[in-house]
C-alpha cells in the first residue's frame, strides 16, 4: 500500500522522506525488518498514549486521584515510547540516506576521474 502512494521520484531521492513517522524513510531505503520494528513500537506507543488518556479522563470524571495518577503515568510512557521510537527511526533514515548518498558521490568522482584519464590517454601522441 505504501508503494502506491510513493512516486518513483520520492522513491528515487529518499531524504527528505526521514522525518515522516512510522519508519517510512527506513523502508525507502530497503530496510524492511527494521521499519517494521519502528513502526510497530510507534503503532504501540502511541496505542498506550490513547489507552492512558482515556482512562485517565474516566478516572477524573470519577474523581479518583490515585486511578488518575496512575493513568498519567501510562500516557507519558505511552508517548515517551512513541517519541522516542520515532527520534530514533529519523535518525536511522538520515544516515541512511547520508551512507547512500556519499556512495553515490564516491561513484560520480570515480567515473569523472576515469573519463579524465580516459580523456589524457587520447590526447597524448
Amino acid at each position: 500500500m505504501l508503494s502506491l502512494l510513493l512516486t518513483q521520484a520520492a522513491v528515487a531521492a529518499p531524504g527528505g522522506w526521514a522525518v515522516v513517522p512510522f519508519g517510512v524513510g527506513v523502508y525507502l531505503h530497503g530496510k524492511p525488518a527494521r521499519g517494521a520494528v519502528y513502526t510497530a513500537t510507534q503503532a504501540a506507543g502511541i496505542g498506550v498514549l490513547t489507552w492512558g488518556t482515556v482512562n485517565g479522563f474516566t478516572a477524573a470524571e470519577n474523581e479518583d486521584e490515585t486511578e488518575f495518577a496512575k493513568w498519567q503515568g501510562v500516557t507519558v510512557a505511552g508517548a515517551t515510547v512513541t517519541a522516542l521510537s520515532y527520534l530514533v527511526s529519523v535518525v536511522d533514515a538520515s544516515r541512511l540516506h547520508e551512507i547512500e548518498m556519499g556512495n553515490e558521490e564516491k561513484e560520480r568522482v570515480m567515473r569523472w576521474d576515469e573519463a579524465r584519464f580516459s580523456a589524457t590517454l587520447s590526447v597524448r601522441p
